[in-house]
C-alpha cells in the first residue's frame, strides 16, 4: 500500500468551508451555508438536479456538545431521507431498471393519507430499522458475545479492550462486505467524487474534473472518520465503566451514544480546520477506513459532483431548481414540464381509446421493430356487417386532429366482414409535440408577468439569473423596467416572446449575456458587442482610469493615443470620450473587430477623432509613426489555460483574443520590442496584465532597456492588473 502523503489530505493553502456532502444513488449530494442540492446521472446520461433551502440551523448548533448531538440526529435522519430521494428520482425516471410496486401497507396508507404521509411512515420506519440493527450488530452483540470470555478474564479493561476491538473489526469487515456489492461501488465512487470536488473548492481550484481528480479521495471531516471516532471513544468510556452484568452493560451503552456522538463531533470539527501531529494520528484511522468506503470516480461523476457543490454556491435571492440540466447546471426542461409532458400523452392517449372498437378489441402491433412506431385501432367495427360511410369518415377526421402519419383502412373482405381503420402514430413525434404544448400551458406565457417568470426559472442556477432574464425581457420586447411592471398583466405579442423565449434558450446554453443583447457598459458608455470582439470588463477599466490620470498629470494637449488590439474599442473609445482633443488610432488583426469599434465610435460621438487600421500589432503602424501614449490589453492568456476556463468564455468568446501563447507573454514580447520605437521621449507604454504576470512583463521590459522601471497597479481585488512604463 503506497504511503500516505498527509500534505494532499491536511493542505496548508486549503481554506476549510461549511460545505459537505453525501454519496446518494447515482449522485452527489452536498449542502451549503443556505441550501441543498441533488445532483444525478440518470441511467439515460443525462443530469437531474434539485435544489431546496436549507432549514434555518437550531440554537442547539451553537452550544458545543450539544450541536453533535443534533448533528448526529440530522444526519442519519436527512441521510437516510436524500437516499431515499434520490431513489425516488430514478423510480420516477428510470422506472424500467429502479421501478418498484409499493407494498400492501405503503398503497393503504398513500391511499388513505396521502403520498406524504406514504412518504414520513417509509422514512421513519427505515430510521427505526436502521437505528434497532445498529444497536442490535454493533452495541449488543459485541458485549453479549465479550461476555463468555468473563469465564476467563477478570479485567475490566481487558475486556471492555476486546469489546471495542471486535466492535471495530466488525464494523470494517461489514464495510469490506458490502464493498463487493456493484450498487455499493458506484456509492463508493461518488463519495470519492464528492470528497475530491470539496478539495478542489476549498484549495481554490476552477471547479472541473480534471482538477478535482488531482485531490485524494480522502478527506478530514467525512462522515467516516466520525464512525471511527465514535467507535475508539466508545472503546475508551466503556472502559471507566467497569464489566457489570449484561443487562447493565447494554443499557449503558445504548444511554451513551448521545455523549460519544457529542465528543465524536467536537473532534471531527476539530480535525477538519487543524493540522498537527495529534491531528493527524487521530485522524489516521478514520482515513485508512476511508480507503474502504471512498473509490476512485471517473470524470463524469467528478462532473455530477461539481454541479451538486455550484448549485449551493449561488446567492440566496436565486429561485430553486427541479429540472433536467447539462455540466454548467443550465437548465434544459424541467421536472414540471416532464410531467405536463406525460399528462400530456395520457390524454392522448384516452382519446384514441375513446374512439377505438366498441367491441374493445383494440390492436397495438410495432411496425417494422421500431419501438418509436406504433399502429392502433382507431376504429373496427364488430360483426359481419362493413361500417358505414361516415363512421370511416368521423374516424379519419379524428386521425387528421391528431397530426398521425398517416392511416389504412383494411376491407371487409380481409376481415371477415369487419370494416378497421388503423393509424401509423410516431410516438417521437408526438412526444415533441406535447412537449411543446405542456412547457407553454405549464409556464402560463400569456403577460409579460408570466414569461418573465417562466425565463427567471429558467436561468435560476446562474448566479444573476433572476436580473438577466429581466434584460433579456427589456431587450426582446423594448420595454423599460417600469413598463414592465406597469404592463405585467398584458398579454405579450407572439413575435416579442418568440425573441424572449429564444434568448432565454441562448442563455441556458451559456452564451453571455452581452452577447445576447449586444451591449455592454464600460466606463459609463454604451458598447455594442458581438462574438467577433471579447466582452468589455470592470478589470479593464482600471487601465482606462490610469491612462486617464496619465493624461491630466501630465496636461497632455491633443494627446495621440495608440490602442493595440482594440477589439469592441472600448479602451480608445472611452479615452476619446472623456478626453474631448484625444487623438486616438486604433488597431486590430480582425476585420469584423475593427467593423464593430467604428460602429462603437460612432454610437459614442468620438468617430471624428479615431481612426482604425487593421494590422497585427504595429504592422498597422507606418515605422516613422510615433504617440503620446500607447494603451493595449492583448491576449495574455496561456494556451493550456483557456479550456479550464468558464464555458461562457472558452465557447463564446474570441479565442485569438484570449490566447497569449503557451506561456502568456507572446504579445508582450512584440511590445517590449517595438513599442519604443512608436512613443515619443517620455511616452507612456500602459498594459493590463494576468494577474500573476507582474515579474515577467516587468522583465521583458527591463531588457529592452528603453523604459525606466515600471510601476504596478492593482485592481480592486488587490491584484496586480496593470502595468505603466515610461520611454527614457
Amino acid at each position: 500500500m503506497a504511503k500516505l502523503d498527509y500534505s494532499k489530505i491536511f493542505i496548508k493553502e486549503a481554506c476549510p468551508t461549511s460545505i459537505g456532502g453525501q454519496a446518494i444513488m447515482e449522485g452527489v449530494m452536498m449542502q451549503g451555508p443556505d441550501r441543498i442540492a441533488i445532483a444525478m446521472r440518470l441511467p439515460s446520461g443525462e443530469l437531474y438536479l434539485r435544489t431546496k433551502k436549507r432549514p434555518k440551523k437550531s440554537t442547539a448548533m451553537k452550544i458545543p456538545f450539544v450541536r453533535g448531538v443534533v448533528a448526529f440526529w440530522n444526519s442519519l435522519v436527512g441521510g437516510m431521507g436524500t437516499l431515499m430521494e434520490s431513489a425516488d428520482i430514478l423510480e420516477q425516471y428510470a422506472p424500467e431498471e429502479y421501478a418498484e410496486e409499493p407494498g400492501k401497507l405503503e398503497a393503504w396508507i398513500n391511499k388513505k393519507f396521502g403520498a406524504k404521509a406514504a412518504w414520513n411512515f417509509l422514512l421513519w420506519s427505515a430510521v427505526v430499522i436502521a437505528i434497532v440493527i445498529s444497536i442490535a450488530l454493533f452495541v449488543i452483540f459485541p458485549t453479549w458475545v465479550v461476555n463468555f470470555a468473563g469465564k476467563w478474564i477478570k479485567n475490566a479493561i481487558v475486556l471492555n479492550l476486546i469489546e471495542g476491538i471486535l466492535r471495530i473489526l466488525m464494523f470494517i469487515g461489514y464495510v469490506v462486505a458490502i464493498r463487493q456489492m456493484e450498487d455499493i461501488k458506484t456509492l463508493f465512487r461518488y463519495h470519492g467524487a464528492e470528497h475530491k470536488t470539496i478539495h478542489c473548492y476549498e484549495n481554490d481550484r476552477v471547479l472541473v474534473p480534471e482538477n478535482a481528480q488531482q485531490f485524494y479521495t480522502l478527506h478530514p471531516r467525512c462522515g467516516t472518520s466520525f464512525m471511527v471516532f465514535v467507535l475508539i471513544i466508545s472503546l475508551l468510556l466503556f472502559s471507566f465503566l467497569g464489566w457489570p452484568n449484561l443487562a447493565l452493560r447494554i443499557a449503558s451503552r445504548i444511554l451513551l451514544i448521545p455523549v460519544i456522538a457529542a465528543i465524536s463531533y467536537e473532534l471531527l470539527k476539530w480535525a477538519g480546520r487543524s493540522d498537527n501531529k495529534v491531528v493527524r494520528i487521530l485522524s489516521w484511522p478514520g482515513l485508512m477506513l476511508q480507503k474502504l468506503t471512498t473509490a476512485e470516480p471517473t470524470l463524469e461523476q467528478l462532473e455530477v459532483a461539481i454541479l451538486s457543490l455550484k448549485a449551493v454556491l449561488v446567492d440566496p435571492g436565486v429561485p430553486e431548481i427541479d429540472s433536467f440540466v447539462d455540466k454548467d447546471g443550465n437548465i434544459t426542461r424541467s421536472a414540471a414540464e416532464e410531467k405536463a409532458i406525460e399528462e400530456e400523452m395520457e390524454k392522448w392517449a384516452a382519446e384514441v381509446e375513446a374512439h377505438t372498437a366498441v367491441s374493445k378489441q383494440t390492436s397495438i402491433e410495432s411496425i417494422e421493430e421500431n419501438r418509436n412506431m406504433e399502429e392502433r385501432t382507431i376504429f373496427e367495427e364488430p360483426g359481419i356487417q362493413p361500417a358505414n360511410e361516415t363512421q370511416i369518415e368521423e374516424a379519419i377526421k379524428f386521425l387528421d386532429d391528431l397530426d398521425t402519419d398517416g392511416y389504412t383502412i383494411v376491407a371487409p373482405e380481409e376481415t371477415d366482414g369487419r370494416t378497421i381503420v388503423r393509424a401509423i402514430v410516431d410516438r417521437e413525434a408526438a412526444q415533441a409535440k406535447a412537449r411543446t404544448i405542456a412547457r407553454r400551458y405549464t409556464k402560463d406565457i400569456k403577460t409579460y408577468e408570466n414569461a418573465l417568470a417562466w425565463g427567471q426559472a429558467a436561468l435560476g442556477m446562474l448566479p444573476n439569473g433572476k436580473n438577466e432574464a429581466k434584460t433579456i425581457m427589456s431587450y426582446a420586447t423594448g420595454l423599460s423596467a417600469t413598463e414592465m411592471i406597469t404592463r405585467a398583466k398584458e398579454l405579450m405579442r407572439d413575435d416579442d416572446f418568440e425573441e424572449f423565449e429564444k434568448r432565454i434558450y441562448a442563455r441556458i446554453e451559456g452564451q453571455p449575456l452581452q452577447y445576447i443583447v449586444g451591449m455592454q457598459e464600460f466606463m459609463g458608455l454604451p458598447f455594442r458587442v458581438n462574438p467577433s470582439v471579447l466582452i468589455p470588463r470592470l478589470d479593464t477599466e482600471i487601465l482606462v482610469e490610469q491612462v486617464l490620470g496619465i493624461i491630466e498629470g501630465k496636461e497632455l494637449k491633443s494627446p495621440e493615443i495608440l490602442d493595440l488590439c482594440t477589439g469592441s474599442g472600448a479602451i480608445g473609445i472611452s479615452i476619446a470620450a472623456k478626453v474631448p482633443d484625444a487623438i486616438v488610432t486604433m488597431t486590430d488583426v480582425s476585420e469584423d473587430a475593427l467593423q464593430t469599434a467604428m460602429s462603437n465610435a460612432g454610437l459614442n460621438g468620438v468617430n471624428r477623432r479615431c481612426s482604425f487600421l487593421l494590422g497585427d500589432m504595429f504592422d498597422a503602424i507606418s515605422e516613422d509613426k510615433t504617440f503620446d501614449i500607447i494603451v493595449c490589453n492583448p491576449p495574455y492568456i496561456k494556451s493550456d489555460v483557456i479550456e479550464t476556463l468558464d464555458v461562457e468564455v472558452r465557447e463564446h468568446e474570441p479565442r485569438m483574443a484570449l490566447d497569449g501563447g503557451a506561456d502568456g507573454l507572446d504579445y508582450y514580447r512584440i511590445i517590449a520590442n517595438e513599442a519604443s520605437m512608436h512613443l515619443k521621449s517620455g511616452g507612456i507604454l500602459a498594459l493590463e496584465i494576468g494577474c500573476d504576470q507582474e515579474v515577467d512583463v516587468k522583465r521583458l521590459l527591463n531588457k529592452a532597456t528603453t523604459f525606466y522601471p515600471p510601476r504596478v497597479v492593482r485592481d480592486l481585488m488587490h491584484l496586480d492588473r496593470v502595468i505603466i512604463a515610461e520611454r527614457r
